[in-house]
Order: C-alpha cells, then sequence, then structure tokens
C-alpha cells in the first residue's frame, strides 16, 4: 500500500513542498495549507503555555536533533542514546533495520455486540510512505485496521481513524486498551495485574458504527523513518500532519473508500494533530465529516497566569471529593453536583480573590482561604502559605499526606506509597508534621496498566492478527527525538471549522484527568473562534467520571460507547449531508 510524500529538493535537503506553513501564534489565515497543532513533545505543565512559541520545524533531513530527556502524554520521553543503550531509537544512527515490502496480514474473526454476531475483516502490516519526487521510500507508518464484512455500500459506512496520544505514543491504547473488537483483560483492581496477560470481547467497540484503523505515528509502536536521520522531517507539527494526512488519503485510495464518511480521533496531546489534520486533509481535497477530541489540550489562555489555578480548581475539588477527605455535607453531593459547586466558586469568589490579590479586606481573605481549603480537603494554613494558588505538585503531596500516598495525574482516584521525607511538606502546610520533600516523578496509573498491556498486546498480534512485528514496540516512549511543535491547538481547531463549517466535533472530558483538567477544557471551548451555528449545533460535549484513557474504565467505557455512536449516527445522518 505505497503512498507518496510531497517533497522537493533545496540545498541539497529534502524539504516539503506543500505545507506553504506560517505558525498560527503569529497569524492564522483561511488560505494557509496546514494548521499546526501546538502540544508537542515539551510536556503540559500548568501555567505552561505548552510550547506555543517553540521554533519552526526543521526542514532539513540533516542534522536530526538529539532525543529529548521528556514530555507529555504517558510514559517517560526518550533519553539520549549512549553506548549500551538498546531501547532509545537513535536518530544520529547510520541505519536502521529495513522493514519489508509484504502485504499486510490478514484474518477473519467474528464478535458478539448487542446478542448479534458480527463477522469482519483486520488486517496489519506497515505502509510505505514514498517521496513523491524520487520515489525513495521515507517511513513505514504500522497500523491495523478492522473492517465490517457483508457491507453492499461502502460509501454509507463511516471510516474512523485513531491517531495516538502525544509525540511518541502509539495508538494501540485506543484499539486494544478501548475500541477496537478485542481489548485488555484488566485485572478486578484495574490493573494490568500478573503474567500471563489476556484480551477478551470488547463490547465497548465502535466497529458496529465503523470501520476502524488505528495509526502509529513515525516513532511509535513499529513505525520508523527508513534512515535514522529522516526522522526530523516527522516529528515536528507540519511533518507529523503531512505524513499522517498522506497515510488517510493513500489507505482511502487503496481501499476504496475516498467516498465514505471520515472521521478522525485524537486524544491527550494529539487532540491538536487531529484538528490540524482536519483543516490539512479538506485543503487536499479530502473532506471531513467530523473529529472527536478525548482528553482535550486546553489554551494556553486556560493555563497562564492566575487562570491557570482557576481551571485546575475544580479537578482538585472532584479528588478530593472521591478520597473523601469533604465535610459529609459534601461529600453526599453527586459527581455532576459537586462539579457544579467547584465551577461556581471557581468563576465567581475564587476569580475576585485572584484578581483582588492584596486589596482584599482580612476579612475577604479570610472566607476565601477558608472556603477553598473546605472545598479542596486541606488546611486552611496550607491554603494561606501557597497564597491561594494551589499547584498539582503541592496537592498531590499534601491531599493523602496522612496515608502517605500519591496520586496520579493521569487518574486521581488512584493512588500509590510515598516514602515520608520529614519537613514541612509542600507551602508548610503541614502544621509542623512530616511532609514528603519531593513527589516521585511517577504516575501509578499508568504504571499499573503499561507494562502488562505492551505483552498482551503483542501476544494479541501474533496470536489473533498473524502479524510480528519488526524491532521493539515503542508503546509510549523511546521511538522519537526531538520534537518540535509550533501552534496552538484550539486555533488549529478554529481553522478547521472556518474551511469546513459542517464538520462535526465530539469531545470527552474526564473528571480525574488532571493533566488535562475539565475546566480547563471548558474553558477552551467556551473560547473557541468558530461561528455560533457550529457552536450551536456542531459541537458535542460529554463528561466521564474517569480519568485519562476513560475507556479503560468498563463504566466509563459503556457510555463513551453510547455517546460516540450517537455522534457518529447523527454525523452521517441525511440533516447532516
Amino acid at each position: 500500500m505505497p503512498v507518496y510524500l510531497n517533497f522537493r529538493s533545496e540545498g541539497g535537503s529534502l524539504v516539503m513542498r506543500s505545507i506553504r506553513y506560517v505558525p498560527i501564534l503569529l497569524a492564522m489565515t483561511v488560505s494557509a495549507s496546514c494548521i499546526a497543532w501546538g502540544q508537542g513533545g515539551g510536556g503540559r505543565g500548568r501555567g505552561n503555555a505548552a510550547a506555543a512559541a517553540q521554533q519552526a520545524p526543521p526542514t532539513s533531513t540533516q542534522g536530526a536533533p538529539a532525543a529529548q530527556a521528556g514530555r507529555g502524554g504517558r510514559g517517560g520521553g526518550a533519553e539520549a542514546p549512549n553506548a549500551g543503550d538498546f531501547f532509545n531509537f537513535d536518530p544520529n544512527a547510520a541505519s536502521v533495520q529495513s522493514i519489508s515490502e509484504s502485504s499486510p496480514a490478514e484474518a477473519h474473526q467474528k464478535i458478539a455486540i448487542n446478542g448479534e454476531t458480527l463477522a469482519y475483516t483486520t488486517r496489519t502490516g506497515y505502509m510505505p510512505l514514498h517521496n513523491a519526487t524520487t520515489g525513495q521510500t521515507e517511513a513505514h507508518i504500522f497500523y491495523t485496521s478492522y473492517s465490517k464484512d457483508g457491507v453492499s455500500d461502502a460509501s454509507t459506512r463511516p471510516m474512523l481513524f485513531f491517531f495516538g496520544g502525544a509525540p511518541g505514543v502509539s495508538a494501540a491504547w485506543q484499539e486494544f486498551g478501548g475500541f477496537g473488537p478485542k481489548h485488555m483483560k484488566w485485572a478486578g483492581d484495574g490493573t494490568a495485574g500478573d503474567a500471563p496477560y489476556a484480551w477478551t470481547d470488547n463490547p465497548g467497540t465502535l466497529l458496529g458504527q465503523a470501520d476502524l484503523v488505528f495509526v502509529n505515528p513515525v516513532g511509535t509502536a513499529f513505525s520508523r523513518p527508513d534512515q535514522p536521520s529522516h526522522g526530523a522531517i516527522f516529528w515536528n507539527t507540519a511533518g507529523d500532519v503531512a505524513s499522517l494526512a498522506e497515510f488517510v488519503r493513500g489507505y482511502l485510495v487503496t481501499a476504496h473508500r475516498r467516498n465514505s464518511p471520515l472521521f478522525l480521533a485524537g486524544e491527550d496531546f494529539g487532540t491538536g494533530r487531529v484538528a490540524g489534520l482536519a483543516a490539512y486533509l479538506h485543503e487536499h481535497d479530502i473532506p471531513v465529516r467530523g473529529v472527536v477530541l478525548l482528553s482535550m489540550t486546553s489554551t494556553p489562555d486556560a493555563t497562564a497566569g492566575d487562570t491557570q489555578y482557576l481551571t485546575l480548581l475544580p479537578s482538585l475539588v472532584m479528588t478530593a471529593w472521591y478520597h473523601k477527605k469533604l465535610s459529609p455535607e459534601l461529600n453526599a453531593m453527586s459527581a455532576e453536583q459537586i462539579s457544579e459547586r467547584a465551577r461556581q466558586f471557581a468563576s465567581r469568589p475564587y476569580l475576585h480573590a485572584l484578581y483582588k490579590g492584596e486589596r482584599m479586606t482580612a476579612d475577604e481573605r479570610g472566607k476565601t482561604v477558608a472556603d477553598l481549603a473546605r472545598l479542596i480537603g486541606v488546611s486552611k494554613e496550607f491554603v494561606a502559605n501557597n497564597d491561594l494558588r494551589i499547584t498539582i505538585e503541592r496537592f498531590n503531596g499534601e491531599l493523602m499526606r496522612e496515608q502517605h500516598r500519591g496520586l496520579s495525574n493521569s487518574d486521581s482516584r488512584v493512588t500509590g506509597y510515598l516514602a515520608n521525607t520529614g519537613g514541612r511538606g509542600f507551602g508548610g502546610g503541614g502544621g509542623g508534621r512530616g511532609g514528603f520533600g519531593v513527589v516521585p516523578a511517577v504516575d501509578f496509573n499508568e504504571s499499573n496498566r503499561a507494562g502488562g498491556f505492551e505483552v498482551a498486546y503483542d501476544d494479541y498480534l501474533q496470536r489473533e492478527l498473524g502479524f510480528k512485528g519488526n524491532g521493539i514496540f515503542y508503546l509510549s516512549s523511546g521511538g522519537i527525538g526531538t520534537y518540535t511543535s509550533t501552534g496552538n491547538d484550539d486555533q488549529s481547531l478554529s481553522g478547521a471549522f472556518a474551511r469546513n463549517p459542517n464538520m462535526r466535533l465530539f469531545v470527552g472530558v474526564d473528571y480525574y484527568d488532571l493533566k488535562t483538567p475539565f475546566y480547563a477544557t471548558e474553558y477552551t471551548l467556551a473560547h473557541l473562534n468558530v461561528a455560533p451555528e457550529v457552536r450551536a449545533h456542531n459541537i458535542m460535549v460529554s463528561h466521564f467520571e474517569a480519568g485519562q484513557m476513560a475507556y479503560v474504565d468498563n463504566k466509563a467505557l459503556a457510555k463513551l460507547q453510547t455517546e460516540l455512536a450517537r455522534f457518529l449516527t447523527e454525523a452521517v445522518a441525511p440533516a447532516h449531508k
């Protein structure tokens, strides 16, 4: 299934020709042919504009930047390779293991959904990306696809493409964790448990509503640049969007599905990717019917200055409520009730207090401190010592101090043991008690899942799909070097709607995801620069009592599947054609 990248030679280097790209931090015009997605590999960080002012993406295949040490999304970033490092991909190496041009592995399977048997065909393999000028292969993208059998008119059957999360994160999470016809069989406590690991039929699959394609960008899963130095072509905003757009075009052409309704799905730091991709595809005469964003990254305005504390606060309230750290009256509320109480406090008394600052009277400050402490389950001393501005790190070290537990940023319901280092803790809020000097850079939720998940997925590929991979499978890190990002996700989305006002949008919002706080997402959507009719009719938002990757939670998955099924059905209904 060869496809062709549009490159040309300039000064001995390969540069992209069809991306007349201008970073939209400086300007956004409807005539631009590529919209940037802007969180990239630098890590989100509350109060950081998430690489919004980073340099323009490199245009040369020479001198690929060294691998970075950390980024947003799941897992740790790739560290700079060194002698004896047998895991991380080295963009400065002389060559890589070649990938054959073999046909995808094909399997025929069945699954029971709502009492009905659905037969489907899987295809698993590599799509080579060719240079349009030289015909040489620049990279191979690994993918899996699931197509319902017996469809008489493929033009009526939606195609839904998933593209993973942050740079370096594989689409296996969406496939085997949530939406494919088979998924990971989690242990009773929600973790991967112990070996042997297994999988099972997935009643939450979206295969009943659409054919599914799970795409792994270059540097994730088994996807590789054909030469290490070619990695820089793909590890930047423009190259990422262009290469994945070419994958979509090539797949649709080869599968004879150009006329099928096209949907794109992204997660976490990859939500800007699909927003930019929707605009890019439309500019290249491939219209997109709808976009699905899960754990959407927020506008820099939502995480800048004092606004970062406003948009984070409701997530802290939800976390304290879940762990029963509030008063009996507040603990007795439902998730909807307590989340609304948190929004009301953040948007009124808390906003007013942060705006007034030192102009508050002693009574005003005292009341704000008391109310804030009551809502997030900590002492008034802790709130006062932190000047009303509570960060994730400080809240993490304080909320469950007595239990020696720390929170998981990806799902604050999940905790892990933290050793007591002594001292007063973050912000001096312990009132003399022992505290945690440093919260380890570990996400207990992710650590509990990732290892067993990758083992089970590899077994699934071989035993169920008949596919054996080429080299190391990069699930969440290790496969890419430095990623250069530009632009803002919300501007990418606004640009996509400007080009295609008939496009539909689904946004999944998770109450316990501290990496992409739900109130920051709501802030971003409220400030999205779209036409009134688009806002009124084309955007669907749904909230879930879950952390990041809501689909790994069986209860949340059932709701998510129902909501997405409705979204897909409504998007392809005659009224929206």
